[in-house]
Formats: C-alpha cells, structure tokens, sequence
C-alpha cells in the first residue's frame, strides 16, 4: 500500500444540538474508527463534539483519549462548529476535516473510501477544496447538487464516472474539508450560523479554484428542512438570512430571478402554513427597507 496513504489524518466535528450521544447516529461509527485509526490507511486523529444545546446534552459518559467535547450555549450553529474544528485540526498539523450532523448514518465503509479518495488528491497538482459523498434523504437524492444559473440547487442523480462539476455544491454533513484552503476563507460572514453555510463554502471553494469532488459513497441523512410544515419561525429567518448572504455569490440570473423565487415561496407556505408566509414577507419587508438608497 501507498506509504502516502499510511500518513492521511483526519479530524471530524460531530455537531449536535439537543441531543444524547448514544442516539447520535453516525456516533458508533465516529468511535470505533478512533480505537482503530492506528491500524487503518486513514487515521481518525481527533473527535470534537460540538454541542449547541443550552445544558450540556452530548457529553461522553468517560474521558476517550482523542474526543475533545464542546458546550455552546449560545448556539453558534455549523458556523461556529466548523471554525473552530478547522483551528483544532491546523494547530493539530492536520489538513482534512469531516463534517458531521446528528442526522447523518456514517457507514463504516465511508473511511476506508475517502483513504483512496484522498490519497492521489493530496499528490495532485490541484488540492479539491473539498471531497462529498452521495447523501440521501430516503430514497430522494439531496446532496450533490449543481447551481442552475437561476439560482436554484438542483440534487444529482448518482453516477459513478461523476468526478466534479463547476458549479457543484453539497450539504456539510458526511462531507471532508481540506483546512487550509477552508481557513483562507475565514472569517464567514456573520448572517451565516446554519442554513446556507455548506452551500456559501462550497461556492468561495470553487471561486478560488479549488475543486469539489465527489465520493463513491451513498449515505442516508434525515434533512431537517424538507417537511416546511415544521419550520419554526426562527429556522425559516435562518434560512431566509443565510441564503440572501449566498445570494451575493451568485451571477445576475440568479439575482434577477431571486424576488421570483421568494414570491413562489410565499405562495407555497399560504397552501402548507400561513404563518410562514406571513414571516417570509415581514422579512422581505423589513430587508427591503434596511437597503440604503
């Protein structure tokens, strides 16, 4: 086997909210790929838990050497999470990062795909900003995706010659972070604290030529967002902040077409749930007259 291989390290950031460990999904697998990283091609070097509960929820019940726990109380979302595992991993010299929700089922077979995944990205030329697996929510394909130049993120269907697409883009979870090319980006805008964090870091990857390639690998994750019926009224101004601040990423199609959208979204919340359409303008409203003239 490849020497190079042998040397792969990797951090991943689990991050939970309002939940016990032993119910976190992708947890037994996250920790028996720590007892057995010394003897596999990529190593689990560290877990950090990340916590954004009020009262500490996922802490392990002992000390694990290698797991490093974080409380948030005040909930700095993904945002926060992925910040600051990505200085853990640089002060650690490691310069892959794998991004975790508590929705997401990590299949063992997940690390020993991205070892041969990442072995010739890290002798290529060209380093990928990033590597993301197949996710889907059930049978439906969510991640990848490509940006139409409309602006709307369309899923992918699985195709295993797909390497890498211009516009790709993909949610965080299951997905791996080169870190110094995620640092460069840093810091990430401040309206940006869950919604639309993956997509925004994914579009400033490739903006700086630094591809997104795609993993072999299905895995299953619970989206959170797909029953709207269920927003609340504060994951709906999440939603609504974090993909005006994605927005300016994008090209003037997708600018132009963006009050289209927002007013198709309206009408779909007054048929599943009026109230969201009421906050969806009062947002656009209140947006609309902060805009300075």
């Amino acid at each position: 086997m490849n020497i190079a291989m042998h040397e792969l390290g990797i951090v991943a950031v689990l991050v939970v909210y309002e939940r016990p460990l032993d119910v976190v999904e992708a947890w037994p697998t996250l920790l028996a790929a720590l007892v057995s990283s010394g003897r596999e091609a990529l190593q689990l070097r560290q877990i950090i838990i990340y916590d954004n509960s009020p009262e500490p929820r996922a802490k392990p019940v002992a000390d694990i050497t290698g797991c490093t726990y974080v409380h948030d109380r005040n909930n700095g979302g993904t945002a926060a999470a992925y910040t600051r595992a990505a200085a853990i991993a640089a002060d650690s010299g490691i310069d892959w990062l794998l991004l975790l929700d508590q929705d997401t089922q990590l299949s063992p077979e997940y690390f020993p795909a991205l070892a041969l995944a990442l072995a010739p990205a890290t002798n290529s030329a060209t380093t990928p900003g990033a590597l993301v697996p197949w996710v889907y929510h059930g049978l439906a394909p969510i991640s990848p995706a490509r940006l139409t130049w409309a602006g709307t993120i369309a899923p992918l269907q699985r195709n295993a010659q797909l390497r890498f697409f211009r516009d790709l883009t993909a949610i965080a979870s299951g997905s791996v972070l080169h870190v110094p090319s995620f640092l460069e980006l840093m810091p990430l805008p401040k309206s940006l604290w869950l919604d639309y964090v993956d997509h925004w870091i994914f579009r400033r990857l490739q903006m700086r030529c630094r591809p997104v390639l795609i993993v072999n690998q299905v895995l299953q994750h619970d989206l959170s967002v797909a029953n709207a019926s269920q927003l609340s009224r504060r994951r709906l101004l999440s939603i609504l902040e974090g993909e005006a601040q994605f927005q300016k990423l994008l090209g003037i199609g997708a600018n132009i077409f963006y009050p289209i959208r927002l007013a198709a979204r309206v009408i779909r919340y007054l048929c599943i749930k009026p109230r969201l359409a009421i906050y969806t303008l009062a947002w656009a409203f209140k947006r609309a007259s902060s805009v300075e003239l």
